[in-house]
């Protein structure tokens, strides 16, 4: 009970953390849009005479061609990428927490004290599709990066980690199913 806790907790203060992030990457994505990138050092720890990669969860673009002059437009892509990321990553902290709430019987959803109830199970199967979801928007980001800055060459690299979980995840979903059957089918014969 202790540690189911201490993840309602974490999660919900992930969640808080990813919704703030998800703010200010908003601001910074105005500010790039509207020409004024000294935002972006403002911030963040992205120093942008560094000329280093950009990188957040396992997505990575090159800020600099290959002459090493800033590229602006990666770190629109890069800001856009990060800002979507992260809604993906607060819903899904979002969705743990009520899992464990719910749970717990203290949601106005909620069906009793028991992790096997149709809200449970479709809030574990969105969170492996949220998963699923930040690799494959890092993909069609470095595409679109690829596409939107043709005339520059534009390093791009995305970590694939986040597949294998969100698969695990929505596999889970479909247990969980199976054990809300078996539950009702229990509770049919008392």
């Amino acid at each position: 009970m202790k540690l189911n806790k201490a993840v309602t907790i974490i999660s919900k203060i992930a969640e808080v953390c990813y919704w703030i992030g998800f703010g200010m990457v908003g601001a910074i994505v105005i500010s790039l849009i509207a020409g004024h990138h000294g935002l972006v050092s403002k911030l963040t720890d992205v120093d942008p005479t560094a000329g280093k990669d950009l990188t957040a969860f396992g997505f990575s673009i090159s800020s600099v061609d290959g002459n090493g002059q800033i590229v602006w437009g990666t770190y629109l892509i890069f800001f856009i990428t990060l800002f979507i990321m992260l809604a993906l990553m607060a819903m899904a902290c979002r969705n743990l927490y009520l899992i464990f709430k719910t749970t717990e019987g203290k949601t106005k959803f909620s069906k009793g004290q028991t992790p096997f109830q149709p809200d449970n199970i479709r809030m574990v199967r969105e969170i492996g599709i949220f998963l699923l979801a930040v690799p494959i928007v890092g993909l069609v980001m470095s595409v679109v990066a690829r596409l939107a800055l043709s005339g520059i060459e534009v390093e791009t690299s995305m970590d694939m980690h986040f597949i294998i979980v969100g698969l695990a995840v929505t596999c889970l979903s479909r247990y969980f199913s199976y054990g809300m059957e078996l539950q009702n089918d229990v509770d049919g014969l008392v």
